[in-house]
């Protein structure tokens, strides 16, 4: 009877020691775990960014402001050139229809990329943008030049805007 009882325990032990084996081998430590990243270089991601600052304009001369606030994420907190403070996504699109509320006039824009810098899966963009009015004889009535900074980061295949800021430029400074 005592060797099958040590018969036994020694199986229970050796089934243990498999089982703890196995569960340390496929064990992974959650802090020390990195997310797999598409293998795309610096270059395209900020490249994509920068397309997605080219469709924000598209959007806004478009009046377009149902897929214009698709570009922003649900949490987005930013501090937009327009009113006193911080905003966030329900009132992110207030501002267009104001840029073409003169029927007489016609908008557009001019983009001067100034950097991109892509960390990881996030993109923040830096640019000076012109808007621009022009009567029905293509003259220039009014033109405005805001600086940019929006933080892009790809969910999924969409790019949306987690955060930034736009300001008025000081006129007489401006270079380009």
């Amino acid at each position: 009877m005592k060797a099958k009882k040590s018969i036994a325990i020694g199986l229970i032990l050796v089934s243990v020691l498999f089982t703890m084996t196995d569960c340390k081998e496929n064990y992974r430590d959650p802090q020390n775990t990195e997310t797999a990243l598409p293998t795309m270089s610096k270059e395209n991601i900020e490249t994509q960014a920068w397309q997605m600052e080219e469709k924000y304009w598209e959007y806004v001369e478009k009046i377009d402001t149902t897929a214009y606030k698709k570009l922003w994420h649900d949490d987005f907190i930013g501090y937009p050139s327009f009113g006193d403070g911080v905003s966030n996504k329900s009132k992110i699109a207030v501002w267009i229809p104001e840029l073409h509320k003169d029927s007489s006039l016609t908008f557009s824009y001019k983009l001067y990329k100034r950097a991109t810098n892509a960390i990881d899966d996030l993109v923040i963009v830096f640019y000076d943008a012109d808007e621009i009015w022009t009567d029905k004889e293509n003259n220039i009535v009014r033109k405005e030049t805001y600086k940019f900074t929006h933080t892009w980061k790809k969910y999924q295949d969409n790019w949306v805007i987690l955060g930034g800021m736009a300001a008025k430029k000081n006129q007489d400074n401006l270079t380009d």
